[in-house]
């Protein structure tokens, strides 16, 4: 598989993932211009995209999937819970919209969607899969759940979130308290410290990637996230570059480009 990142934050989020036969986005809240533009830059037609796979309806994960599926004729894939809420905030063709509740597939790709603990009406997580190579993107969440562990920790590359540094986070003089309380509550986001108890566990499930994504503009910065959760992890014995590479989901630009190769043929 070839994955990348192409947006990752409250401005909008976009990752691509390929196979052997497949092409998909997991969300879409970029512009048509933008997510073009990437994808371009990655030697891919927009038109080959053969499906966008929907985590949630909040607004920075689907914004630019109307657009983007009136032109190119994209089929979306939602959980069953959303969809009502998806047909009254993206007008396409209706015969677009694919519904799931469980296990499904895209070409040679098994997706295995899982429930996310966030302030949406439903929202999950991806577990991507072709033959044994595993990628997961877990983002939303407002703690990381053992059902969740269990479900991503074969991952080679995780897409993780840490959104937020909590001293940061009460010191922001823009957000009301309901809304601290909502982020850092139960069914949130999740933070710098939660995120690296969360990596803990999956190295010493095996996982050797983590993109840190979702990362707050407000309260958090890169450096803070990446030093808190290096720190964290050193303590456990646990080196980065080492034993975990650590990289980075960005708010405008492309990420990394990685490749999980399947072993079995």
């Amino acid at each position: 598989m070839r994955v990348c990142n192409l947006a990752s934050g409250s401005s909008g989020n976009c990752t691509y993932i390929e196979s052997e036969n497949a092409k998909i986005l997991i969300d879409n809240g970029k512009s048509l211009q933008y997510v073009c533009t990437a994808l371009t830059e990655l030697g891919v037609d927009p038109c080959q995209i053969d499906a966008i796979l929907i985590t949630h309806e909040h607004s920075d994960h689907i914004k630019g999937i109307e657009k983007f599926s009136r032109v190119y004729n994209t089929p979306i894939y939602a959980h069953v819970n959303i969809n009502e809420i998806l047909k009254n905030q993206i007008h396409t063709d209706e015969s677009l919209f694919n519904f799931f509740d469980n296990q499904f597939e895209i070409k040679d790709l098994v997706i295995t969607p899982f429930a996310l603990p966030h302030d949406s009406k439903f929202c999950v997580g991806y577990r991507v899969s072709e033959q044994d190579a595993v990628i997961s993107v877990c983002t939303d969440l407002g703690h990381f759940s053992e059902n969740t562990f269990e479900i991503i920790k074969s991952s080679a590359l995780v897409y993780l979130e840490a959104n937020y540094d909590p001293e940061m986070l009460m010191a922001y003089p823009n957000y009301p308290p309901f809304l601290k309380r909502r982020i850092n509550g139960p069914n949130g986001h999740l933070s710098n410290i939660n995120c690296a108890k969360a990596i803990e566990k999956l190295v010493h499930a095996g996982t050797r990637m983590v993109v840190l994504s979702h990362i707050s503009e407000h309260s958090n910065t890169t450096n803070l996230a990446v030093g808190t959760i290096a720190n964290y992890l050193e303590s456990k014995n646990i080196i980065p570059n080492v034993n975990i590479r650590l990289d980075i989901a960005h708010h405008e630009q492309r990420g990394t480009i990685f490749r999980i190769n399947p072993t079995k043929k």
